[in-house]
């Protein structure tokens, strides 16, 4: 209740915010959707070895999230997004930053090698906002970020809780994580497993 409330206080405030800085300038498109500020919420489906360090939604920074579940960094404020389904489809640009230790030996949860880093690898993908069903207030007041295997992502606007029952994105990734089985993260259990698509990557210095 207290994080719902919490939420709903930034994105007003992020809403007001918007309206501040459009009061002194000029407008040159009446037909310009109004857009309402929605929390970042990230949800990785990875596996034990994939995490995600850092991403962004149309450029604003959504923190880590563990790769398998929701955490890792709190939710984020704000995008902005229309506070109702549109016409056509809103589409947001997903930016975000694997962390890979699979080639990593542990022992009591501690490095064998104190040296080794993980590789950090970057992706981007553009992906329409789903809508389900608005908050209790008819607002949007969370966008749920669903880091799915093989770097596909689905990206919800949803009054419920991600555990809640009829959610209608990805499920919530439950029981222990599982072992990764591609070159990038591990695969649901529904998926086969198949190529993944190519990457770069990098070593944290």
């Amino acid at each position: 209740m207290q994080n719902s409330l919490i939420r709903w206080l930034l994105s007003a405030l992020f809403l007001i915010s918007l309206a501040a800085c459009s009061t002194g300038a000029p407008k040159t498109d009446s037909t310009a959707p109004v857009l309402y500020g929605a929390a970042l919420v990230g949800v990785g489906y990875l596996g034990s070895n994939v995490g995600i360090s850092q991403y962004y939604v149309n450029g604003k920074w959504g923190a880590s999230v563990r790769g398998w579940g929701a955490g890792g960094g709190s939710f984020m404020c704000c995008v902005a997004i229309p506070p109702r389904p549109p016409a056509t489809p809103f589409m947001v640009t997903v930016k975000w930053e694997t962390c890979d230790v699979g080639h990593i030996t542990y022992v009591n949860n501690k490095r064998v090698d104190p040296d080794a880093r993980c590789k950090l690898a970057w992706h981007e993908a553009t992906v329409p906002v789903h809508y389900g069903r608005p908050s209790a207030r008819e607002t949007y007041t969370d966008l749920n970020v669903h880091f799915l295997p093989y770097n596909k992502i689905e990206v919800w606007a949803d009054g419920r809780d991600l555990l809640e029952s009829g959610y209608p994105g990805p499920a919530y990734p439950r029981g222990p994580a599982p072992a990764r089985l591609g070159p990038d993260c591990a695969p649901l259990p529904s998926e086969s497993i198949g190529a993944s698509p190519s990457f770069q990557q990098r070593v944290i210095p």
